[in-house]
């Protein structure tokens, strides 16, 4: 059987953010807090598999490839404020209907609106590098989504 090509990195992380900004729209429409409730939880599992994907994986692939790689940390301060204030918004789930939980929701919707600019301005434009050859780092990110062990990905310069 043929080895299907992994899809690349900056394909996963735009899927991911489609697929959260879509949830975050779709809570917005949500008529009742049982419907509220369920989409905060799939947003929660999104929010935390992307978060792994860029700690063990994309993260480190960046600050390899970039001469300056201090806007790592900065994303990696932006993913712990989404976590931050994803935890407070799960911690309130009882109180879906009141105001301190759509509060802690828009400061989660600004914190994940912050991560996504700033992956999309500096983190996909680092790695849609062309000077390195990145199937490794596609293909672990596909092992990694499915569940599976990754190693960490050291980078080479194509020849």
């Amino acid at each position: 059987m043929a080895k299907q090509k992994a899809i690349s990195a900056c394909e996963v992380i735009r899927k991911d953010h489609d697929d959260i900004k879509k949830l975050l729209q779709k809570y917005d429409t949500a008529s009742d807090a049982k419907e509220k409730e369920n989409i905060v939880r799939e947003l929660g599992m999104q929010l935390t598999e992307h978060a792994r994907v860029d700690e063990e994986l994309i993260y480190p692939a960046a600050a390899q490839m970039a001469s300056d790689s201090s806007f790592v940390d900065e994303l990696k301060d932006s993913d712990n404020s989404v976590k931050m204030h994803l935890a407070q918004v799960q911690r309130l789930y009882a109180d879906i209907d009141k105001e301190e939980f759509e509060n802690k929701m828009k400061e989660l919707r600004e914190a994940v609106c912050t991560l996504i600019e700033r992956e999309e301005t500096s983190l996909i434009p680092c790695i849609e590098n062309d000077e390195y050859d990145l199937d490794k780092l596609g293909e672990e990110v596909a092992k990694l989504r499915a569940g599976e062990s990754i190693e960490p990905v050291k980078l080479r310069k194509k020849a």
